[in-house]
């Protein structure tokens, strides 16, 4: 789901809570060293967000943020904001050298690479273990 949350719209955050889950508590955060990410710089997306490659700048950027069930990803596109709710059921992450990009529902949003340093990869870590440990808890078939 894709909200607007640009100064002066309505923002619907209870519908957020009950797709990703609440906030981690502050010993959960501490525990996981944050659950916010650095800032990613967008290279491309198919998001109805207003993102356009030629007049792409510095400012068009976004932040993960983990949450129980899901993650947030704040967008800033020139002067509008967003927020793409994604639970970990329905993302998908895909981590090479050159890209990071992330989609859900046929919708993507890639982050260049090249801009990244140390704390974007431990992020990206601590993403997929978060999404693991989500997955791990339906387990329908029992170890024999």
């Amino acid at each position: 789901m894709l909200l607007e949350t640009t100064f002066g719209k309505t923002v619907r955050y209870h519908q957020s809570r009950g797709i990703v889950g609440k906030k981690f508590s502050l010993i959960k955060i501490l525990k996981l060293g944050g659950s916010t990410s650095p800032r990613f710089y967008i290279r491309s997306s198919n998001l109805n967000i207003g993102f356009d490659v030629e007049s792409q700048s510095e400012l068009d950027s976004a932040i993960i943020e983990l949450r129980e069930k899901g993650v947030l990803i704040h967008i800033n596109v020139k002067v509008r904001n967003f927020e793409w709710i994604i639970p970990y059921y329905r993302l998908v992450l895909y981590h090479t050298d050159k890209v990071l990009s992330l989609h859900s529902q046929g919708f993507f949003l890639q982050f260049e690479q090249k801009k990244t340093s140390r704390q974007h990869t431990d992020f990206v870590k601590k993403l997929i273990d978060q999404k693991q440990d989500f997955r791990s808890d339906f387990s329908f078939i029992d170890d024999l």
